[in-house]
């Protein structure tokens, strides 16, 4: 009877541990779920304004943000992989819905939609990154995480300036 209560105790005690273990696998998860269809929407936003832009400016940000983003997506993943996160391959129907929004814009007025989405997803990633560098688990996530933030602080600076104009 010792023994039985002894196991007892023990599995009880391993219990919460393996509860908050899946807590912070799923915000790990969480996290680089949205950092990747970030990257991803970032990247093919800019091609589409890179291909139909009319706005030095705003076509010179889409190519700094291809280059800056698809680097990002290649740390982040390779982070996620050592985690043991996998990472979607493709966007969500959100993400899909504002780049199918954008490629139908018209010319005269696809610079200011371009820009316009760049101000919401570097707010939206600036606040995801910043507070995964703050609460997230420690690994290699959290790292790139803390890697990234001033970059993408620094294109929210850019486009908010861009979009002053």
């Amino acid at each position: 009877m010792k023994i039985a209560t002894t196991v007892f105790a023990l599995c009880m005690t391993a219990l919460p541990a393996t509860a908050a273990d899946n807590g912070v696998m799923q915000h790990a998860t969480d996290f680089a779920t949205k950092a990747a269809i970030s990257n991803m929407f970032e990247v093919e936003a800019g091609r589409i304004e890179i291909a139909k832009g009319r706005a030095h400016d705003a076509k010179q940000l889409a190519e700094d943000m291809v280059k800056d983003h698809g680097e990002a997506d290649t740390m982040l993943r390779d982070a996620a992989k050592q985690d043991g996160i996998a990472l979607p391959g493709a966007l969500d129907d959100e993400h899909r819905q504002k780049l199918a929004a954008l490629e139908q814009s018209d010319p005269p007025n696809l610079d200011q939609a371009y820009l316009s989405t760049q101000v919401t997803a570097h707010q939206q990633a600036v606040e995801l990154f910043d507070a995964y560098s703050k609460k997230g688990p420690d690994g290699r996530l959290k790292r790139s995480a803390e890697k990234l933030l001033p970059d993408l602080r620094m294109h929210l600076t850019r486009v908010q300036a861009l979009t002053s104009k």
